[in-house]
């Protein structure tokens, strides 16, 4: 995991394209209905934004 659960949960909820998957494939997340990167669409296996959101939004926690 690139980051810790709890940034990938803060990044989320700032991020204006944040799109829960439908399926939880990529997701970590204990609870399920979390908002976090690794269950968005936008989030690539292998662990980054295909937005390229992340870093940006990181930047600026």
């Amino acid at each position: 995991m690139r980051s810790s659960k709890k940034i990938y949960e803060d990044v989320a909820k700032r991020c204006s394209s944040y799109e829960k998957t439908t399926t939880s494939e990529l997701s970590n997340c204990v609870n399920c209905d979390c908002t976090s990167c690794l269950n968005c669409e936008h989030f690539a296996s292998d662990e980054h934004c295909v937005l390229d959101l992340y870093d940006p939004i990181r930047e600026n926690l």
